[in-house]
């Protein structure tokens, strides 16, 4: 049996050596809420460092973070085979993401929204999120509850407009506690509508999500209906067919990512005070002046921030129609734009005299058209 682990990291170790320079071994971290130390009497006597020289493996874990307690024993489980999976598959399919290779894209595509997902809610603050969501106590209840919610943002994030954005040489991006934000630049930090310590919700048409995969590419998810047609008053309305969960795992489409901007030297500093907002109590950069991006901004007013986040308009897919297919055993899947399919007998079989009009017509229009060629007919391989 192995030894049991109990320095449980919750930003793995080989996500943050992906913002480390060549040669580099250890972040420059910011506290934003160093340890404050008193007497007996109450007195302050000594404030934690703010600024921390740590290394991949030194920081970002908690002691004991995922462990349970069940038939009187401790256990590490959830980290060694839960976690453990998921880091793997999560890192073999984000460098399949970052190489363009996209066979492997193919077979791991999910694995990029499982990976993010528990990203998410494995951090202290995401563990935070989940014990006010579900009001469990024990940790045992808290562990379970985790794990029942683990994928509840992956649907959403696959029918977004992906955006995979650089940034230019000289400038990068830092990473947080918590490295998966939910932006909405019409939902400031501290917004009184939001529970305190908590983001916008993702089925919110301008709550973008902003995950850096390493230092220097920056992947940018937005709901299409947004990035066609963006505004304040449409930031909090519910997107269309919005759910934090489809068993069914809905067809969905990455051929369409956008992989063609450098960001600006500035817009990297804006990505950065948004990343820090939303952090929890630490950030990490390569320098201590990628700690405090808001000393070279031109504003912090949160409305005025992350404008150009939204994908170019020429660049989006409208994703509009309605897909169809038909396997080799006759049965067909329909789905429109927002993930929608047949909800009933009569409307899935209105949908099938639909399609076999429309693969008639589509063979009689070939035929024809081989015809006045002078070619043979098409041969139909049902």
């Amino acid at each position: 049996m192995s030894q049991q682990s109990h320095r449980h990291h919750y930003i793995p170790i080989w996500y943050q050596k992906g913002f480390l320079a060549p040669a580099q071994t250890s972040f420059k971290i910011l506290d934003m809420r160093p340890d404050v130390f008193r007497d007996a009497s109450g007195k302050v006597r000594r404030v934690g460092r703010t600024i921390l020289n740590k290394g991949p493996n030194a920081h970002f874990w908690e002691q004991d973070l995922y462990t349970i307690r069940w038939l009187g024993r401790t256990d590490d489980v959830i980290e060694r085979q839960l976690f453990g999976a998921i880091d793997t598959y999560g890192k073999r399919a984000i460098e399949a993401w970052l190489a363009e290779d996209f066979n492997t894209v193919h077979d791991t595509y999910w694995h990029v929204y499982e990976f993010m997902d528990a990203l998410r809610l494995r951090t202290p603050k995401g563990l935070r999120f989940v014990q006010a969501m579900t009001r469990k106590r024990s940790q045992l209840d808290l562990m379970v509850a985790m794990q029942e919610l683990r994928r509840m943002h992956c649907v959403m994030w696959a029918e977004g407009c992906l955006e995979i954005a650089r940034a230019p040489e000289g400038s990068g991006f830092i990473f947080s506690d918590h490295p998966v934000v939910l932006f909405n630049r019409h939902v400031f930090p501290g917004d009184p509508m939001i529970p305190a310590g908590h983001d916008p919700a993702l089925h919110w048409q301008g709550t973008q999500t902003l995950f850096p995969f390493d230092r220097e590419r920056l992947y940018i998810l937005t709901h299409v209906e947004y990035a066609h047609s963006p505004g304040p008053l449409k930031a909090r309305k519910p997107r269309t067919n919005s759910r934090y969960f489809d068993p069914s795992n809905p067809m969905v489409r990455y051929d369409d990512c956008i992989r063609s901007r450098t960001l600006t030297s500035q817009q990297v500093l804006e990505v950065n005070y948004i990343i820090k907002a939303r952090a929890d109590r630490y950030i990490a950069g390569r320098t201590e002046e990628d700690l405090y991006p808001e000393r070279h901004l031109k504003t912090t007013v949160w409305s005025k921030l992350g404008e150009f986040l939204l994908p170019p308009k020429h660049k989006v897919v409208k994703q509009a129609g309605y897909t169809v297919v038909k396997s080799k055993d006759g049965s067909y899947y329909f789905q429109d734009q927002f993930g929608r399919r047949p909800q009933s007998t009569e409307e899935y079989e209105r949908e099938v005299r639909r399609a076999n009009e429309m693969e008639a017509h589509f063979r009689r229009v070939l035929t024809k058209h081989r015809a006045e060629r002078g070619e043979p007919p098409p041969v139909f391989d049902d």
